[in-house]
């Protein structure tokens, strides 16, 4: 874990290299958060970084424990599942939303992070670059959109389903293949302009509860 302090606070650098490190795993759920451990690797004093916990804990991504201290918050089943279910309807939305802005290069990007995931179903596959390149994918669509609090909201849910290491885990083997078949076809139906709406908000919907289905093998 790295502290990058150019042009931020010591608070707020704390934060940053603290949540990167939470939603990229090296902190995994259920991890103790030692703060004078995290201040020594840091070099930093406890308090910026028991300030940055405060704000996890506000984020969902920290519990505190009585006579336990900081976890890394863990999820189960049930709860896993209703991130995604709200993760569908928010991305369905704002995926609709950005049907009339997306412009020729956000396509295209998007059809280059596709295609490296199709790179990666055929193996080796790299769990982390898998769950890296599916939320860029899906970033560069839904960015698209003219409400930031609706992309403020969708980073935030997909910051605590990586943080959960359901999705790392399980994805690759149980989802990718054919999740990027369904990333091909709402490529298309966004280049083609004339699918209605209504489907189109449909299609991505259901293409985020697949991995429920996928990964569960039941949608509730």
């Amino acid at each position: 874990m790295q502290l990058s302090s150019e042009g931020l606070s010591k608070h707020e650098a704390v934060y940053r290299a603290l949540r990167e490190a939470i939603v990229n795993g090296r902190y995994g759920p259920g991890d103790r958060l030692v703060l004078s451990v995290i201040a020594r690797d840091l070099d930093v004093s406890p308090v910026p970084v028991r300030e940055a916990m405060r704000r996890l804990e506000a984020e969902s991504l920290v519990t505190f424990e009585r006579n336990v201290g900081a976890r890394v918050n863990t999820l189960d089943g049930e709860a896993w599942e209703q991130l995604v279910e709200m993760l569908a309807l928010l991305d369905g939305y704002a995926v609709v939303r950005a049907q009339r802005r997306i412009t020729p290069a956000a396509l295209d990007e998007a059809q280059e992070l596709n295609d490296a995931l199709r790179d990666q179903a055929a193996g080796p596959t790299d769990h982390e670059r898998v769950m890296s390149l599916h939320r860029r994918f899906h970033r560069v669509i839904y960015a698209c959109g003219d409400n930031e609090y609706l992309i403020e909201s969708l980073d935030s849910l997909w910051d605590r389903i990586d943080a959960s290491r359901v999705l790392a885990s399980e994805y690759p083997a149980k989802r990718l293949a054919s999740a990027v078949d369904e990333h091909d076809d709402l490529l298309r139906q966004l280049r083609a302009r004339d699918v209605s709406p209504a489907e189109l908000e449909r299609c991505t919907r259901q293409h985020s509860l697949n991995a429920i289905l996928a990964i569960r093998g039941r949608l509730r």
